[in-house]
């Protein structure tokens, strides 16, 4: 039953997280894309979605991915012996590498710097949506792509 339970709050907590690294990069081109405005446009929106980022980085971003992280080491032990764990594992690692991304993004447009380019923060916001596919699918696959990656490592160790 605690197990259950695990797996519920990591669902939410991942769900939550998600969201926010989905919707964080969008703020990022709104605020960049103020920037080219005239005044007083450019430092009234500046202003709003810097409020908008730093509110929702804080108070929500940084607290669900600490409790994902929580939630799924709790719940990660039956699944050690499977492939297609260690494989999620690689994503959810990348996951946090890009969590970071966004943060230090955030923290400059904070400071009114403006490092990186309108195509870089589109292209931010797909890189999201893809780990959530990716992680999402190897979840649910799990056994198939389990049985086929070990037919593939297989097939690999007898080619070589």
């Amino acid at each position: 039953m605690i197990l259950l339970i695990l797996k519920v709050l990591h669902v939410i907590s991942i769900i939550v997280w998600m969201g926010v690294l989905l919707y964080m990069p969008r703020l990022f081109i709104y605020q960049t894309e103020a920037n080219s405005k005239t005044e007083p446009d450019r430092s009234v929106l500046i202003k709003q979605y810097k409020i908008m980022a730093i509110n929702l980085w804080i108070k929500v971003g940084w607290p669900a991915a600490i409790l994902a992280i929580i939630f799924g080491l709790g719940i990660m032990s039956p699944y050690f012996s499977s492939v297609w764990f260690w494989v999620k594992m690689g994503l959810v690692i990348a996951l946090l590498g890009y969590h970071h991304i966004i943060h230090f993004a955030n923290k400059n447009l904070q400071k009114d710097k403006y490092t990186k380019t309108l195509l870089d923060f589109k292209t931010m916001n797909q890189t999201g949506i893809l780990f959530l596919l990716s992680i999402v699918t190897i979840a649910i696959f799990k056994d198939a792509i389990n049985t086929f990656l070990i037919a593939a490592g297989i097939a690999l160790l007898v080619i070589l």
